[in-house]
């Protein structure tokens, strides 16, 4: 079917401009990262602080299993079906739930790490054409702020 005249062209594979939904939307992904760890380090009652911090690890784990599902996606895209993508992309929310049942120190670390480990799959995926070429400049900044938030919460926050 032919595509209508005034639709536009989706950008080439090389064009490495970050689109503007993909980083208004990450740029907004943020703002329960900063929000949580605000609350886990700077709330006036110990009963607020724990849930920032319940709040931001729970966020954390959501996020880095988006992250690892977009990863599958762009896999499931392809034939034959690369296997070990796949389960590549598997590797992040398994961590994220590992994480999770660490709790407190442990698992805001674990977290960090895993946002790390998934942002050099990121760098890795992309300068094999298994995703845009602007992902990873899309990711460093939100990483950036995502470890600060978790990183902040470990030293400052309720445990």
């Amino acid at each position: 079917m032919a595509r209508p005249v005034d639709q536009p062209r989706a950008a080439p594979p090389t064009d490495r401009r970050i689109p503007l939904a993909a980083l208004l939307l990450g740029v907004a992904s943020l703002i329960p990262f900063v929000a949580a760890a605000a609350a886990a380090t700077l709330a006036s009652s110990p009963t607020q602080r724990l849930y920032g911090y319940v709040a931001l690890i729970s966020y954390s784990a959501c996020v880095i299993s988006f992250l690892g599902a977009i990863h599958a996606g762009a896999a499931l895209r392809e034939a034959p079906l690369p296997g070990a993508r796949l389960a590549a992309a598997a590797i992040a929310p398994l961590l994220a739930w590992l994480a999770l049942a660490l709790g407190e120190r442990n698992g805001l670390t674990m977290m960090a790490a895993t946002l790390l480990l998934v942002l050099a799959y990121d760098i890795t995926a992309a300068r094999r054409g298994w995703v845009a070429p602007w992902y990873p400049r899309l990711r460093w900044p939100l990483t950036g702020v995502m470890l600060v938030s978790l990183l902040a919460a470990r030293q400052f926050g309720p445990i």
